[in-house]
C-alpha cells in the first residue's frame, strides 16, 4: 500500500498520511484505520486473471509471494511460514456473482478474515488528529473504569454511582480543538465524606478528563498521585496512562503541518524519552498486564516518532520471529498493517530476511516509468542478511530475474530442479513452484508448464492455491489450443470462475453447448453459456445452429436459476418480442429465421441491429482480456462479429437495398454518433463530414420519412 500512496492524488495522499499517524488502542497493537486500508485499492484497475502480477495489483491478491501483491499480503504469507501455520480460507462462491470479473483470486480483507481477524468495533476507528491514540480509547476506557468501580468493595453505593455517572459523561475534545469535556469539576461533590478509595477513583477521573482535554501535565500530576493506590486497577492503569500522556505530550506539534511530510517531527525529545522509560517500566512490572500488548505497540510508536528506523526494524523482526508463539494467526493482519504503515512506507532498512524480502518484492514492481530499478548486484549484496534463509534468497533471485530482467530461462536456472514429495513450507515452497510454472509459460514451454501445474495441483491444499494452480493450467491449455481440456471429465477445472471466463471470451459452439447440457454445470454458468452461444450464433451468421439451439423454455429457466449474473448476460434478452417502432421487426427467432433463408435480407439485418441496439449489446465482443491474461487468446467461435455500423454502411452503399431500408440505415448511421460524437455501433469510425453527408442525404432524398423529420443534428 505504501508505495501506492505516492501515486494517488495529493488530497487523498494527505488524508492517508494523516491516518497513518494514529496510535494504539489499549490491549491492542497499533491498529490501522479502515479508511487507510481502503486506500490500498485506490489504484485498482479491476481483477487481473493471470499469475504474472508485475505491477501493483491492489485487490487481486495471489496466494504466493508476488511483486503485485499488496505488501501486507506478502508480509502475512511470510509470517505464516515463519510460524509454520496454515490457514483455511473460504472457497470462492460456487456461483459466478453479479459480474464475472467482480474479483480476482482474493483480496486483502479475505486474507485478514482467513487469519481470524475479528470484525471491527464501530467505535474503534473514529477520526483523530495528529496527536494519535488519545481519542481512540475513550469508550474502551469507560468500560474498564465502570467495571473497576463496580468491583471495588471499598466504594459505597452512592460513591460508585456518582463516579460511574461522571465517567459516562466524559467526552473527548479531539473533534473540536480546544473544546473542553464534561463532567462537572468534582465527581464526588454530592458525597458528604467521600472515602479514600473514592477520592483515588476521582483523581483518576480528573486525570482522564485532563488527558482527553489535551492537558497532559495536569493528567500526569493526577496519575502520579495514584502510585501507591491500594486498588490494583487504578495503580496499573495510572502507570500505563502516564506513559500515554507523556507520549501525547511529545507528539504536540509533530504533525502541525497537516500533511507536510509522511514522517513526524518531534521537538519535545525529553517527553518522548520519558514516555519510553514509562512504558518500559510498566512492561517490567506488568509483563502480562492489561495493557502489555498496547504498551509494546506504543514503544514501537516511540521508535517511529524518534525516527529510529534501525530500532523499529529490529522490533518488527522480533515480532515476526515470535509469530509462532501466538495461539492463533489473528494478530498477523494488525502487525502487517502496522509494519506497512510505520516502516515500509518510510524506506526503513532492516537486515531481517522477511522485511527485506517484502521490500525487495516491492522493488520488483513495474510502473509507468518502465523497467523496475533493481540491479542484480543490489540483491546479491544482501546475501549475508539471508544467512540461514537460503531458500527465500534463492526465490528472490529467481523472481528478480523473472520480473525485473524478463529472463524466464535464468529464473528456471536459479530455481533448480523441483524437490520431490510435499512442499517443504506452505507459502515459500509454493511460491517457488508457482514461479517455475510462470517461467515455463513465459518461455513458451506450455507442455512442460502443464506437467508442472498438474504435479503441483494435488499439493495445493487450500482453495486459493488450488485456484491459482488451475489458473496456470487453464492458461497453458488455452495457449496450446486445447482449451477443451478445461471442460472434459478427466481434466475438468474445478473453478467455476475460470471456466466462466473461458466460456465468455474463448469457447466455440461445441464447448458452449457442452456447458449448457452438462449436469455438473452450475445454473449461472449454464445461463452464461447459453447466452453467449445464442448471441454469437445470431451475430456470427450461424443462423441454422441458432434455430436448433434456441430454447425459450430453457432461457426462461436459466433466468430464474442463474439469477446471480449481471444484466449483460440476461437470458430473457434473447426472448426479444420484436418492435413496431421506430422500425417494425418480428421477434428474435423470426428475425434469425428470415436471415437463415436470406443472409443478405436488409430487413433481417436491420432487425438484428435493432435487437442489439435495444438490448445495448454493441460492446458484447468489443471487450476482451489482454493477451497475457486468461481468455486473452483469439476466440474460436466461427464467423465474424456483427457490427451495426458496418451493416448500415453496407446497406446504404448497395443499390439493391430497398429505399425505406436505406433511409432507416442512414438514420441509424447518423445516430451511431449521438449525442457525444463517439461511435457506439462498432466498425470503422468516420469523420464529421461523412456524418453530415449522411444527414443531408437522408434529409434531401428521404425527407418524407418520419426518421428524416425527427433528425435534427449530425453530431
Amino acid at each position: 500500500m505504501t508505495d501506492l500512496i505516492a501515486s494517488i492524488p495529493s488530497e487523498a495522499r494527505r488524508f492517508v498520511l494523516r491516518l497513518s499517524r494514529l496510535g494504539a488502542l489499549p490491549a491492542l497493537l497499533l491498529l490501522p484505520l479502515d479508511a487507510a486500508k481502503a486506500c490500498a485499492g485506490g489504484g485498482d484497475t479491476g481483477p487481473i486473471w493471470t499469475l504474472d502480477h508485475k505491477a501493483y495489483a491492489s485487490d487481486s491478491g495471489l496466494p504466493f509471494l508476488s511483486p503485485g501483491n499488496d505488501s501486507r499480503i506478502n508480509l502475512q504469507l511470510l509470517m505464516l511460514d515463519a510460524a509454520s501455520r496454515r490457514i483455511a480460507p473460504q472457497a470462492p462462491a460456487a456461483d459466478l456473482g453479479p459480474d464475472l470479473n467482480a474479483s480476482g483470486l482474493f483480496d486483502l480483507s479475505d486474507l485478514d478474515t482467513a487469519c481470524g481477524r475479528p470484525p471491527r468495533r464501530p467505535d474503534s476507528v473514529p477520526a483523530a488528529d495528529g496527536e494519535g491514540s488519545r481519542c481512540l480509547s475513550l469508550e474502551a476506557g469507560k468500560r474498564a473504569f465502570v467495571e473497576a468501580a463496580r468491583e471495588e468493595r471499598g466504594l459505597s453505593d452512592g460513591e460508585r454511582a456518582a463516579l460511574i455517572e461522571a465517567r459516562n459523561g466524559l467526552t473527548s475534545s479531539c473533534d473540536e480543538k480546544g473544546a473542553k469535556s464534561s463532567p462537572a469539576e468534582d465527581a464526588l461533590a454530592k458525597i458528604a465524606k467521600p472515602s479514600e478509595t473514592a477520592r483515588e477513583f476521582a483523581a483518576y477521573l480528573a486525570g482522564a478528563k485532563a488527558f482527553y482535554d489535551g492537558a497532559f501535565d495536569a493528567a500526569l500530576t493526577q496519575f502520579a498521585s495514584l502510585a501507591k493506590s491500594r486498588n490494583a486497577w487504578l495503580n496499573e492503569t495510572a502507570r500505563y496512562m502516564s506513559g500515554r500522556a507523556l507520549l501525547n505530550k511529545a507528539q504536540i506539534g509533530a504533525f502541525a503541518e497537516f500533511d507536510g511530510t509522511a514522517e513526524p517531527k518531534v521537538s519535545d525529545k525529553a517527553s518522548l524519552d520519558a514516555a519510553e522509560n514509562a512504558f518500559k517500566a510498566y512492561i517490567s512490572d506488568y509483563p502480562k498486564g492489561r495493557y502489555a500488548a498496547s504498551a509494546q505497540g506504543l514503544l514501537r510508536r516511540v521508535s517511529w516518532l524518534a525516527r529510529d528506523k534501525a530500532k523499529l526494524g529490529a522490533e518488527y523482526a522480533a515480532l515476526i520471529s515470535q509469530a509462532g508463539a501466538a495461539r492463533s494467526a489473528s494478530a498477523l493482519p494488525d502487525l502487517a498493517d502496522e509494519i506497512d504503515l510505520k516502516f515500509l512506507g518510510e524506506k526503513g532498512e532492516s537486515p531481517d530476511p522477511n522485511l527485506l524480502a517484502v521490500r525487495d518484492l516491492m522493488r520488483m514492481r513495474a510502473s509507468g516509468k518502465g523497467k523496475p530499478d533493481f540491479p542484480d548486484q543490489e540483491l546479491e549484496a544482501q546475501a549475508k542478511d539471508f544467512t540461514g534463509r537460503a531458500a527465500l534468497f534463492d526465490y528472490l533471485k529467481a523472481a528478480r530475474a523473472y520480473y525485473v530482467d524478463g529472463d524466464s530461462q535464468q529464473a528456471l536456472k536459479l530455481l533448480g530442479e523441483p524437490a520431490p514429495g510435499p512442499l517443504s513450507s506452505p507459502y515459500l515452497a509454493f511460491s517457488r513452484e508457482t514461479l517455475r510454472g510462470q517461467a515455463l509459460m513465459a518461455s513458451g514451454q506450455y507442455e512442460r508448464a502443464v506437467e508442472q501445474w498438474r504435479r503441483l495441483l494435488p499439493l495445493a491444499d487450500d482453495p486459493w492455491r488450488k485456484e491459482a494452480v488451475e489458473l496456470g493450467l487453464a492458461m497453458s491449455w488455452e495457449r496450446l489450443g486445447t482449451v477443451n481440456k478445461v471442460f472434459l471429465p478427466g481434466t475438468r477445472i474445478a473453478s467455476p470462475r475460470i471456466r466462466a471466463l473461458l466460456l465468455r471470451y474463448v469457447a466455440g459452439p461445441i464447448l458452449l453447448r457442452m456447458a449448457v447440457e452438462n449436469p455438473e454445470t452450475t445454473p449461472a454458468e449454464r445461463r452464461l453459456a447459453r447466452v453467449v452461444l445464442l448471441f454469437k450464433e445470431a451475430t456470427h451468421g450461424q443462423y441454422g445452429n441458432f434455430l436448433q439451439d434456441y430454447n425459450a423454455e430453457g432461457l426462461s429457466r436459466d433466468e430464474v436459476e442463474g439469477r446471480s449474473l449481471a444484466d449483460a448476460y440476461k437470458s430473457t434478452t434473447l426472448l426479444w418480442p420484436g418492435t413496431k417502432t421506430p422500425y417494425p421487426c418480428p421477434d428474435l427467432r423470426d428475425v434469425v429465421k428470415e436471415l437463415s433463408a436470406n443472409a443478405n435480407s436488409s430487413h433481417g439485418l436491420l432487425c438484428l441491429g435493432e435487437f442489439i441496439r435495444v438490448a445495448d449489446l454493441d460492446g458484447f465482443e468489443s471487450v476482451h482480456p489482454p493477451a497475457e491474461e486468461l481468455g486473452g487468446t483469439k476466440p474460436i467461435f466461427p464467423g465474424e462479429p456483427f457490427s451495426r455500423g458496418e451493416v448500415y454502411k453496407k446497406l446504404v452503399s448497395e443499390a439493391s437495398t430497398p429505399e425505406r431500408d436505406k433511409a432507416y440505415a442512414l438514420f441509424r448511421l447518423v445516430n451511431c454518433y449521438a449525442p457525444a460524437g463517439n461511435n457506439t455501433c462498432g466498425g470503422t469510425d468516420v469523420d464529421l463530414a461523412q456524418r453530415k453527408a449522411w444527414h443531408d442525404e437522408l434529409k434531401s432524398r428521404y425527407g418524407a420519412t418520419p426518421w428524416a423529420k425527427s433528425l435534427k443534428f449530425y453530431w
